[in-house]
């Protein structure tokens, strides 16, 4: 039997332990993979920014899809397209997410619809259309269609209350009528959160389409009244209901139309378009981790107000959404989603306004749903003619800046693929420095020369990678230009030993 000293004890011991180490690091790696599909990658605030499970931000920019609040009781339009077909043109065109309208009485009443599956689709060519809609007879089943689909094909949703009777949305001015009361309003919304609380793809509940009216309106939606038409009330029992049974979504609170400040100074914007309230009395959610902010915003087409026809128009709009809206972005208290913007036409005051808020939208880094998929809203057309699948170029050429990256619905966990990582130093005599780091970071091996390495995004997308490494034990990376977030670098050496370490990016 051979003796081995000291020393030859030491290197032998530490090969099998890096044999081992690799080992696990495989496996770990791949049951990550395989538990990659139940790994529900939910959204949460940081901040102004709105992050992903593993702490990385994202930007939700989305289109919305209405029809299922109005007598039809389903999304407009699959009389002459496939659902399916629609969601993924959307996805195609580069949206990320959907805000859904819903009313009450189509949900939550005892509405019946009847949409036959028939025809070609102009753009997927499946035939007959809409085969899995023929099936169901109610609004809420054809909402779980959409879900569904949306949960498999990593796009999310904001589902928003826009009425509580179908096609009202004109009429009502509160969350509440004599038909819904708020308890009733409140409990709907907490049986919705309950219905899709296992699919990561419904992110936010947006509680309430435009509360509206004016100063003098006693019966308007107040903020800060302390009475039962604040709204700043209603939103956070309602939030803070929802997020008793799934505590996961995000609460998308909009503004009001006509505020009155401490000072007694009178304001009026868009319906729910003014936040101006929530300065003076911020909405107060168990988790303040879930709120987002939701204000709307339109050009001249919708309705003429003052400030389009001033003299300093459209230098003046950025100081005005700054006051009406953007403080509580700019000043890091909360995300801000706008929930409607849309424009009708090319020319005129509508554009230079549009052209001037897309700018704003992409400098400020705000998140969006553009109004609408649909072409029959009759303030703004749609992303799409009459004919429901041919696209308007024009207003995706406007909004190319501001689409951002898809945001799936499943992700491995950092921690997860990364729990090898205290093997590093003494195992491969490997180092990464300094880690978080805002630009240079460096990759060291002293006992094994580098080959290669790549730096991953979570969504596996490759981002930065070593063009060439000949026996070099040290390697440095300059990250200023990646966004803040966790990255993924797979090292490898000389001798074949693959390492995935966690890069941070402050």
């Amino acid at each position: 039997m051979q003796v081995l000293g000291n020393s030859q004890i030491t290197n032998h011991m530490k090969l099998r332990i890096l044999q081992c180490a690799i080992l696990i690091s495989a496996m770990v790696y791949s049951l990550s993979s395989s538990a990659q599909e139940c790994q529900d990658n939910w959204l949460s605030v940081e901040g102004n920014k709105i992050v992903d499970i593993n702490g990385n931000e994202v930007i939700l920019a989305g289109v919305n899809w209405f029809g299922l609040e109005t007598q039809n009781g389903f999304p407009h339009g699959i009389w002459a397209r496939d659902l399916e077909s629609v969601l993924q043109q959307c996805k195609d065109l580069g949206f990320n997410c959907f805000r859904i309208p819903w009313s009450n009485d189509n949900l939550f009443g005892n509405k019946v619809i009847s949409q036959g599956s028939y025809g070609t689709d102009p753009i997927s060519g499946v035939s007959p259309m809409n085969v899995a809609v023929s099936k169901v007879d109610t609004p809420i089943e054809v909402l779980d269609i959409l879900v569904e689909w949306c949960q498999e094909n990593d796009m999310k949703i904001i589902l928003d209350n826009h009425t509580r009777e179908q096609d009202q949305y004109l009429e009502e001015k509160l969350w509440f009528t004599p038909e819904v009361s708020t308890e009733q309003w409140i409990a709907d919304w907490v049986s919705l959160a309950t219905r899709y609380k296992d699919y990561s793809a419904v992110i936010g509940m947006d509680l309430n389409n435009e509360p509206n009216g004016t100063i003098d309106n006693a019966e308007g939606a107040k903020w800060g009244s302390g009475d039962e038409f604040d709204w700043r009330l209603a939103a956070e029992d309602c939030g803070n209901a929802i997020l008793e049974v799934n505590p996961n979504v995000l609460i998308l609170v909009e503004g009001i139309e006509a505020y009155t400040k401490p000072n007694g100074t009178e304001t009026s914007y868009w319906w729910g378009g003014n936040l101006q309230g929530a300065r003076d009395y911020p909405v107060r959610l168990n988790d303040p981790s879930k709120l987002v902010y939701s204000p709307h915003e339109y050009g001249p087409t919708v309705f003429a107000q003052d400030w389009f026809t001033a003299s300093d128009f459209p230098e003046n709009m950025t100081g005005i959404w700054e006051e009406q809206f953007n403080f509580l972005n700019s000043s890091g208290t909360a995300p801000l989603l706008i929930g409607e913007l849309g424009i009708k036409g090319e020319g005129g005051l509508d554009e230079i306004w549009f052209q001037e808020f897309i700018n704003f939208i992409k400098e400020q880094k705000l998140h969006y749903t553009f109004w609408a998929f649909n072409p029959n809203s009759g303030d703004t057309g749609g992303i799409v003619s009459d004919d429901w699948y041919s696209v308007v170029q024009w207003k995706m050429d406007y909004l190319k800046p501001i689409l951002q990256d898809p945001i799936p619905n499943c992700v491995v966990l950092t921690d997860e693929v990364l729990s090898i990582e205290e093997f590093n130093a003494e195992v491969v005599g490997f180092g990464v420095y300094p880690n978080p780091t805002k630009g240079i970071i460096e990759f060291s091996a002293t006992s094994n020369n580098l080959k290669s390495i790549e730096i991953y995004d979570l969504l596996g997308k490759q981002v930065l990678a070593s063009s060439s490494i000949s026996s070099e034990s040290l390697f440095q990376f300059d990250l200023a230009n990646l966004s803040s977030g966790v990255y993924l670098g797979k090292v490898t050496s000389e001798k074949g030993i693959t390492i995935t370490v966690k890069v941070v990016k402050k």
